[in-house]
């Protein structure tokens, strides 16, 4: 029960985070087409630290070097998010879904 309730708070702080992140864009974008750029970037981001999160349970943890425990998820969830955000914003290392989510809902931006 401890366990589930500590993902609960966690998954509160990072989804709080993300929508703290959503409110920024809006009211740091002059335009619409800027802020569909920066939430589609956004999007992507939350999608692969989902996806990091995710991966990291199928790992053994049996032997570990660390003693899994609430502060550890905390920590590896911080890092995912960072890890996340370097790999969206950066051409290289981009899955392309940010392009793709822009490319296909700049048609329904209407004129600034």
């Amino acid at each position: 029960m401890e366990n589930y309730v500590g993902s609960i708070g966690t998954n509160y702080m990072q989804n709080s985070s993300d929508l703290a992140e959503i409110e920024s864009i809006k009211r740091g974008s002059k335009t619409k087409k800027e802020q569909l750029e920066k939430v589609s970037k956004e999007f992507e981001s939350i999608f692969v630290a989902k996806m990091l999160n995710e991966l990291d349970k199928t790992v053994d943890k049996e032997g570990s070097l660390f003693q899994e425990s609430k502060y550890l998820d905390n920590l590896k969830s911080f890092m995912y998010n960072d890890i996340a955000r370097n790999i969206s914003n950066n051409p290289q290392t981009s899955l392309g879904i940010a392009k793709q989510l822009y490319s296909q809902l700049e048609k329904t931006v209407g004129p600034d």
